[in-house]
């Protein structure tokens, strides 16, 4: 073992355990998205001592709980779409949750592509259908599915999926991560990693932590990394930006929309707003850049194709902020790239799907940790 495990009962009791870093852990989760929360979560509960820093004083405060949190099995790239099968799986579990809910909306997920795709589409429909027991199906030379206009084309219908509050899903997670005697720091900044001694310690604002790993889950942050967490895979920030309307009757209601042709998406948000997105190519922007007005506009006029409704429909926001893309000059990523440090990891970016991934990527990531983390030195 690595030698850094500690026994429950030296840990802090759990009143203590926000902001307070602790001298040692097992593994050190940088960021506390929704990524983070999930891989603190699995950690967690095999019983490794495991800390979560996060910069910012709330939880979920960055990509995350400014996601639409749009959740389905299927992805054209097999990779992303071998972890969202099993995440959807999850999300629909009510004994996975601290709650005792299962916090998927469903209300069904319409992925539009072109013509050629069906075959494809078919082929994935049947793969979900079969691991999740759900009616997925391919609809072609339709006008209309679940409230949405196809305007041509095909399309995969998921009725099971739907859509999750990325940021409820997040606390949740810490929730369940905290009861298993993790520690999680708010409002700490990680300034710098280096190895000593051949594990790495992580240097914060609040004092130093001697992990057996680290896993650095930030996000579009890690464009513009501390020292001792460059990847090795390099990520590259990419604006988003949605706006929200509300919906009146008698606007239907509908599905989740993605549509792979243009890049268009959209979800119910509750009963009576709608969120709508369409791809903001402004690259390296930060997280907390302005909104762009003549975007949301357009947005709004491209999605009218598919919904009609919008013609009418009142604007009532506009959000803006960054999501982490592999930069495709880089290798091709896994879940974990390399910093240079020995034991110390960058979680891949997720070109806007973390949310639809992050149940089995966590359980994914926590178990390399775990194998770095108690591997015998030679």
């Amino acid at each position: 073992m690595s030698g850094f495990g500690v026994a429950k009962s030296q840990r802090s009791p759990k009143s203590q355990r926000y902001g307070e870093v602790p001298a040692s852990a097992d593994v050190v989760v940088v960021g506390a998205g929704i990524t983070g929360a999930a891989i603190a979560h699995q950690l967690a509960r095999r019983g490794v001592s495991v800390v979560v820093i996060e910069q910012s004083q709330h939880l979920a405060a960055g990509a995350t709980g400014r996601s639409g949190g749009m959740v389905r099995a299927y992805d054209p790239d097999p990779a992303i779409g071998e972890l969202a099968l099993p995440s959807l799986a999850e999300y629909r579990d009510a004994a996975a949750w601290a709650s005792g809910r299962a916090p998927l909306h469903a209300v069904g997920a319409v992925t539009a592509d072109h013509s050629a795709q069906e075959p494809a589409l078919r082929e994935a429909t049947g793969r979900i259908n079969g691991a999740l027991n759900t009616s997925a199906h391919v609809v072609a030379d339709q006008d209309e599915v679940a409230g949405i206009r196809l305007a041509g084309g095909v399309a995969l219908v998921e009725p099971e999926a739907g859509w999750v509050d990325p940021a409820a899903v997040t606390a949740d997670w810490l929730e369940q991560a905290l009861a298993d005697d993790a520690v999680v720091c708010r409002g700490v900044r990680v300034r710098q990693v280096e190895a000593r001694g051949g594990r790495p310690a992580v240097l914060t604002d609040a004092g130093t932590v001697s992990a057996g790993v680290v896993v650095a889950a930030v996000g579009p942050w890690a464009s513009d990394p501390v020292p001792g967490l460059r990847s090795a895979s390099p990520v590259r920030s990419r604006s988003l930006q949605v706006c929200i309307v509300e919906r009146r009757p008698p606007a239907p209601p509908h599905a989740t929309f993605v549509d792979l042709r243009t890049g268009l998406y959209a979800k119910p948000v509750g009963s009576d707003r709608t969120l709508l997105g369409m791809p903001h190519l402004v690259w390296d922007s930060p997280v907390d850049s302005p909104p762009e007005p003549a975007h949301a506009q357009a947005t709004i006029a491209a999605l009218t194709a598919h919904f009609p409704w919008l013609t009418t429909a009142v604007q009532l926001s506009t959000v803006r902020a960054a999501d982490a893309y592999v930069s495709p000059d880089g290798p091709a990523p896994g879940l974990l790239s390399g910093t240079g440090v020995p034991h110390v990891w960058c979680v891949r970016g997720w070109n806007g799907g973390g949310v639809k991934t992050a149940p089995e990527a966590g359980r994914r990531v926590a178990e390399a940790c775990l194998a770095d983390a108690f591997q015998t030195s030679p």
